[in-house]
């Protein structure tokens, strides 16, 4: 291994890193914190979710309903017409938590079946000899 082209680089990095560094932090501090927090906030909901239909998926006839109370996503669990769970868990009664919600908005847990038309029932293209 040739150590010019490693130590070229290094010190090019280095340059760049006293360079930029301070802008770098400024930057940081004024979007990147703001971008780590909003990015841990929409994992948390993708969580909740998952959560949420895998539950609904055990239960008889269970459906999810999403809503926002307070700004922030909750996903209700239903069984037939009772609620059941909440995704992340709430403080509130499921009757304050639902009272301006519109309950025909909600979604069946198990995915629709798959359409009559599969890749197995397609033709094969056909090969041509050259």
């Amino acid at each position: 291994m040739k150590v010019g082209p490693v130590v070229r680089t290094a010190a090019q990095a280095a340059k760049i890193a006293v360079k930029y560094g301070p802008q770098a932090k400024i930057a940081w501090d004024n979007g990147g914190k703001q971008a780590a927090a909003r990015a841990t906030k929409r994992a948390k909901t993708l969580n909740a979710r998952r959560r949420a239909f895998a539950h609904a998926a055990g239960v008889v006839e269970g459906t999810v309903l999403k809503i926002a109370p307070s700004g922030s996503t909750v996903y209700v669990v239903f069984t037939g017409e009772r609620p059941i769970a909440a995704y992340p868990p709430q403080d509130l009664p499921f009757s304050a938590l639902l009272e301006h919600a519109d309950l025909s908005r909600r979604m069946p847990a198990v995915p629709a079946e798959p359409s009559t038309t599969s890749l197995k029932k397609l033709p094969r293209p056909v090969r041509r000899k050259k």
